[in-house]
Parts: C-alpha cells; structure tokens; sequence
C-alpha cells in the first residue's frame, strides 16, 4: 500500500526545524541541573559547577525530581528514565509507575511514564528511538509512545509504555524493568542524536 504524503499545510518544515535545534541545544545534566526540585547547595554562580555530580543515580534524584517530593518520590527503577527526559527539558514527566505485581506475583501494574512536550515531534524521535532499539533485539518487549487523554492540560499528554498488543505469551516485570534501564541508557544524547539525523531528513524536504 502506498502512504501518501502529508498535504500542504499539515507539516511546518520551519518549526520542525527550529523544534529539532532547540533539542539538540539543550545543555547537558552536567552543564545544568536537570532535577525541578534540587535543593542540594551548591555556592557557584555558574551552573555547571553545580551539575558537575548529576546523574540518575544520586540519592535526592527520586525526590528531586517528583513534584511532590515528601509524599511521592520517583520510584527507584522509572527514575533512570524520568531524570533523561528531564534532563532533556522539552519534555515534562508528569506522571510514572515502575510496575507493581500483585500479592499472587502477577503482573498488575504496567512500567509507565507520562510526559508532556514543547513539540509533537519529541514524542516522534522518542518513537523511532525506540523502534530502533526493538529492531536492533536489543529490547525483551517491544514499547511505544501513545497519545493519553488525561494530565493537567487542555493540551496533548503522552506516554511511553510497552505496547501489549504486541506481546506473546506471559509479561515479566522483571523483564519490563530491565527494558526502563535499556531505554533509559544515556536517553537524553541518544534522543539529541536521533534529532540531529531527523534534521538532515527536514532540510532535504521540499
């Protein structure tokens, strides 16, 4: 079947443009803190001086990054991936879970992270990121970005999740849980550089 191409007016090859760039431009973790509620001192006037420690495994992260920090941290095992599209700033974890079993041990909760963004083209890079790393084996379950139609906006909240309706046989939490880390595994460069080619593919459009 041959998939047409979108018509005039319903793609902005300019904002793609400038949407991809500002992703690309975006400071690193360790240039500028990533975590909205980091309390940790730091007497430098220059940002990166106070990021030169960060990374997902710091101790204050699960607290640092939830917007509730006392009543409800970031569950140890999302927070690899929660701290990456923080770190990425165009993209605001809104909600996660890392996934519960029940008191039989099955599965009852799904691994999931709810995000919005600056741009819906994010959510794409995350998409083929993710089928790339599927495609590459390098997964146990296949994932997916979804549209979800809740969050504290009027505007478009999405979700990364493993996509069920592609899964044979029994679901492993473990297995799942081993995905988050997979995915989440210097998340922030590799969506940096999945823009950087998506870039290249919009200026050679017409």
């Amino acid at each position: 079947m041959h998939i047409p191409l979108p018509k005039y007016g319903f793609l902005d090859k300019e904002k793609a443009e400038q949407d991809l760039e500002k992703l690309i431009q975006q400071p690193s973790a360790r240039e500028l803190r990533p975590c909205p509620n980091c309390k940790l001192p730091c007497d430098s006037l220059l940002p990166a001086d106070c990021a030169t420690q960060c990374d997902s495994k710091c101790v204050n992260a699960p607290g640092a990054l939830s917007s509730e920090p006392e009543a409800h941290p970031i569950e140890l095992k999302v927070v690899p991936i929660v701290f990456e599209l923080s770190a990425l700033r165009l993209l605001q974890p809104c909600w996660s879970c890392e996934g519960h079993v029940n008191g039989q041990g099955e599965l009852w909760k799904l691994p999931q992270i709810s995000f919005y963004t600056a741009s819906e083209i994010y959510p794409k890079l995350l998409a083929g990121y993710l089928t790339r790393l599927r495609n590459q084996s390098i997964l146990n379950y296949p994932w997916q970005v979804v549209m979800v139609d809740y969050g504290q906006t009027w505007g478009p909240t999405y979700q990364l999740e493993p996509a069920l309706n592609h899964i044979e046989g029994e679901t492993k939490l473990d297995l799942l849980q081993m995905d988050l880390q997979t995915i989440a595994n210097d998340l922030a460069e590799k969506l940096k550089q999945e823009a950087r080619l998506m870039l290249v593919e919009v200026r050679r459009a017409s």
